[in-house]
């Protein structure tokens, strides 16, 4: 399998030119679904080959939040094809991107790069703008005439730009090519069609459609004070003055409303658990948007990560009830239970008979049972878990570990070579069909289910070969 940087720069170098006649047209009103599928299946395929050189965040309230967000805007978006998939990205720089056949990703920076949930959702409706303006497809279009498989190309510089900004750019440069002015002038049109285009969402949803000017102007502020090192954000989405002041026109002439979708407590958890996590609490608790409580709750989160458990269970008891009995808050509480060696079996019982279908609550408590040791009921809860979210990598290598720990070989390869197939490394997927057969010699059934697989994952390889050929 050609890893990511090979596909990339063989779409951008291509040893054999197609004719543009054996391009397919993917602008104006007349694009099938046909084609639609098309972008899909590519988007599919970079976000498999992105989990395998990507770090991705293992929080699962964090993701939850996110996640939560997308489903309630999506409905309210301009999108054709709404089937939605979020990659969370471990990396304190404040970046979002989206590709082709419904790929947001998200870095976790930018949770505390926004103050409010509007700006947070300006953020994710201009980048669904991007997809119902079929901006990659308007590229690829441009561009086919000078070099095919540009929309490949464009995919790979804007998703590696989210592993290595250096390098992203470099290449997103490389890909488009033409003049420098015709490609800025392209880039600035699709920049303030998304504008207006997820504007239109914002209003829709109940948002303040003004939110996604102070976002680009919060941005380029704090960029201006930053030196040399401009966020990745601004390189994908470069923003002007005149950007800024246009926008904050149209916004004016907008309606905007209070909206009971938003969600601050959960925004602040989710900024919370961010925060702490990067060593930022600091830069939260300057935000001014934040509350008493949430303040209290970024405190008690940071004394728990140093381990001063008397000052965690001070912050607690200031912390009212309403935040206290959310369950995403008892999550951290059995955090502090465990380093205070009190028991965590009650409560954790009764959070998984209150919440049997919570994400964030369920993969939570499955982490915690694992790293506790209590294996079995890891390996429950995982597997549970993953007949929902088959395309969770995390979920896969977790799982691995746990049975390996319990000497379970078969179930061991067998989760292995689903982990490395989600994440298209599918010769290391084939050596580990090969590692299970030694061990499976005198095991018909798993014989029969290895031989399923490998032809499984040799007609995926060449799917990916043909996408990318």
């Amino acid at each position: 399998m050609r890893t990511l940087l090979f596909i990339l720069f063989s779409t951008l170098f291509p040893v054999h030119a197609q004719s543009s006649d054996s391009l397919p047209n993917l602008t104006g009103s007349t694009n099938s679904s046909y084609q639609l599928e098309q972008e899909r299946a590519l988007g599919q395929a970079w976000m498999r080959m992105m989990k395998a050189q990507a770090k991705l965040l293992d929080d699962p309230i964090v993701e939850s939040y996110l996640k939560d967000r997308l489903w309630y805007l999506s409905p309210f978006s301009e999108l054709q094809d709404k089937r939605l998939d979020l990659l969370v990205i471990d990396q304190q720089e404040v970046n979002a991107f989206a590709a082709p056949g419904g790929i947001i990703g998200i870095n976790a920076g930018l949770l505390l790069a926004t103050e409010t949930e509007d700006q947070l959702m300006s953020v994710i409706a201009h980048e669904f703008a991007h997809l119902s303006q079929r901006h990659f497809a308007q590229q690829q279009a441009a561009s086919e005439q000078r070099q095919p498989l540009v929309l490949a190309g464009i995919v790979g510089s804007i998703i590696l730009s989210s592993i290595n900004p250096n390098a992203g750019a470099a290449a997103l440069q490389g890909t488009i090519g033409a003049s420098e002015n015709a490609r800025l002038s392209f880039s600035r049109q699709n920049e303030l069609d998304a504008d207006q285009a997820g504007m239109r969402t914002l209003v829709a949803a109940g948002y303040d459609p003004q939110a996604m000017p102070q976002m680009f102007a919060q941005l380029a502020q704090a960029n201006r004070f930053s030196g040399s090192a401009v966020p990745e954000f601004l390189r994908t989405h470069p923003v002007t003055e005149s950007r800024i002041a246009d926008s904050t026109n149209r916004a004016m002439n907008l309606p905007s409303r209070y909206s009971e979708s938003r969600d601050y407590q959960n925004l602040m958890i989710a900024k919370a658990r961010v925060a702490v996590l990067y060593g930022a609490e600091n830069q939260l608790l300057n935000q001014s948007e934040l509350d008493e409580s949430a303040k209290r709750f970024t405190q008690y989160l940071k004394a728990l990560s140093i381990n001063r458990n008397k000052d965690a269970q001070s912050h607690w008891d200031a912390l009212p009830k309403s935040w206290q009995q959310h369950p995403w808050v008892q999550l951290s509480r059995l955090t502090q239970l465990s380093f205070s060696n009190l028991p965590t079996q009650e409560l954790m019982d009764e959070l998984m008979d209150l919440y049997p279908n919570d994400y964030a609550v369920q993969a939570t408590l499955a982490k915690i049972f694992r790293e506790q040791g209590n294996v079995s009921q890891a390996i429950n809860l995982y597997r549970k878990l993953l007949r929902e979210h088959p395309k969770n990598t995390l979920f896969l290598y977790h799982l691995a570990e746990l049975y390996g720990l319990m000497n379970d070989i078969e179930q061991l390869h067998r989760t292995r070579i689903e982990f490395f197939s989600q994440r298209a490394e599918f010769d290391l997927a084939l050596r580990q069909v090969e590692f299970a057969r030694r061990d499976a010699r005198n095991n018909p059934i798993q014989l029969g289910w290895l031989a399923q697989r490998e032809s499984e994952i040799r007609s995926d390889q060449i799917r990916f070969d043909e996408l990318f050929k």
